[in-house]
């Protein structure tokens, strides 16, 4: 069959699983197919479903992405956003998710913490996801899968303060867990999603951006060199976030990493939790928290933290340098694509620009005075 023919055929498949009317899911197969990440973690959907019915004695109706399903698809997600985070439906109406760790750089026993993590946050009645069975972590082909159970609700909207100062309120509880061995302890603290080549702190997220960067650099024409240099020189002099305070915190804290409904909220995505630094996780949720007119979401974030956590001084004084820790690391995947897409990568653009410095002095003004409100 030709490579038309078999992409003609997985929009039929898709559109037969999901409900979609054809036209729609060969629009959503062609869109997911663009993502950056959607092949970093490749495995074929059969195998999986056959695996995991074999190993748990389960029957399965469907077993799809979880931004596949137009009725499963995340609150501002798009298809492919999350091709390794799949929807298992049950014949008897149960709901898994089972998240797939079958990149190069992935560890099973890395999989097999976070099944410890997600246990001892349980113990610790911390809202969170739940493994779906005894045994959660099963290996397929090497490479490690887990499963939770499924959380209704969806994912909440950004628009509500209350949703702010709810999620900060949790992330406190977090960052006040008690200490504890195995895989608690473990570095965390950075983004996880490229395939598992950059796990651990959160000044890996530096080493990753400059990858990105590294990678197209050969290809970088003359009028996106500026913003090139610019953006190396930015990665060379972050702040990593060292010798600040540390506690056992999520990667990627932000309203995404959350479904339910307001006021019962759970937080999910634990893949690269783990010690570390616990201010960029706070500046992460305030840097989102900020984006559009985000005054009343900034004030809600510091008063539901700091009911739980008091920050440092240097933590105060570092807190403009690590709000840009994170949009660094977007920035920088971001020039890859634009170049790997044959864009031109301009100033002026991205999560990172020429006044990005003064945006996090302004922000950390405002998340510092709301502390003392």
């Amino acid at each position: 069959m030709t490579k038309q023919g078999s992409f003609k055929r997985a929009a039929r498949e898709r559109a037969r699983a999901t409900g979609q009317r054809y036209t729609d899911a060969r629009a959503d197969l062609e869109l997911a197919n663009r993502q950056e990440f959607v092949h970093s973690r490749p495995f074929e959907q059969a195998r999986l479903k056959a695996h995991l019915e074999e190993r748990y004695g389960i029957g399965i109706v469907s077993i799809l992405p979880i931004d596949d399903d137009p009725a499963t698809r995340p609150r501002d997600s798009w298809p492919g956003h999350y091709p390794s985070t799949l929807v298992v439906k049950h014949r008897d109406g149960q709901r898994w998710i089972a998240r797939v760790f079958s990149s190069s750089a992935d560890q099973v026993s890395r999989v097999q913490g976070d099944a410890e993590i997600l246990q001892f946050l349980a113990r610790q009645g911390f809202p969170a996801e739940l493994i779906a069975h005894r045994n959660p972590v099963t290996v397929l082909d090497g490479k490690g899968v887990i499963v939770t159970q499924f959380i209704d609700g969806g994912r909440p909207s950004a628009k509500s303060p209350a949703v702010w100062y709810e999620l900060a309120g949790l992330l406190g509880r977090l960052h006040m867990l008690p200490t504890a061995g195995g895989a608690v302890a473990r570095d965390g603290g950075a983004e996880e999603t490229d395939g598992g080549f950059h796990v651990g702190r959160p000044k890996q997220d530096l080493v990753a951006a400059m990858s990105f960067l590294v990678s197209v650099e050969d290809a970088v024409n003359a009028a996106g060199r500026e913003k090139f240099e610019w953006l190396r020189d930015q990665v060379e002099t972050a702040d990593d976030a060292e010798g600040l305070p540390e506690a056992f915190t999520h990667s990627n804290y932000h309203p995404w990493a959350a479904v339910g409904e307001p006021g019962d909220l759970a937080i999910v995505g634990w893949a690269g939790s783990g010690r570390g630094p616990r201010l960029p996780a706070l500046a992460w949720l305030l840097r989102t928290a900020a984006e559009g007119s985000g005054s009343a979401n900034v004030d809600a974030v510091m008063h539901g933290y700091r009911e739980h956590v008091r920050l440092s001084d240097e933590e105060l004084d570092r807190l403009p340098s690590i709000l840009n820790l994170r949009p660094l690391w977007l920035a920088c995947l971001e020039y890859r694509m634009a170049v790997n897409d044959g864009r031109t990568p301009v100033m002026n653009e991205s999560w990172m620009r020429p006044g990005s410095r003064e945006f996090a002095e302004r922000l950390a003004t405002q998340a510092i005075a709301a502390l003392r409100n």
